[in-house]
């Protein structure tokens, strides 16, 4: 079975990788950060609301996305040939 590259699965397989990673992103903030108090420590940031972190996070992950599904993506040369 060959590997599919990312800049290759539909649309809504990026959109799910992207929400995946944004509710893990939740979940930590959640579980993490709030209850142990680590927000103390972050500047600009909400608890329990939506801030300035969660819109970092968001655009990092969005362009992570996107760089995964430019065409010719791919890191290892034998993938790019063909």
């Amino acid at each position: 079975m060959a590997t599919i590259p990312f800049s290759q699965v539909p649309l809504v397989v990026k959109i799910a990788v992207g929400v995946a990673f944004f509710n893990a992103w939740v979940s930590i903030e959640e579980f993490v950060i709030d209850r142990i108090g680590l927000w103390k420590f972050m500047p600009y940031y909400k608890v329990g609301e939506a801030c300035v972190w969660d819109l970092g996070v968001a655009s990092l992950i969005v362009l992570a996305i996107w760089r995964g599904s430019r065409a010719g993506g791919a890191q290892d040369p034998a993938l790019r040939r063909g």
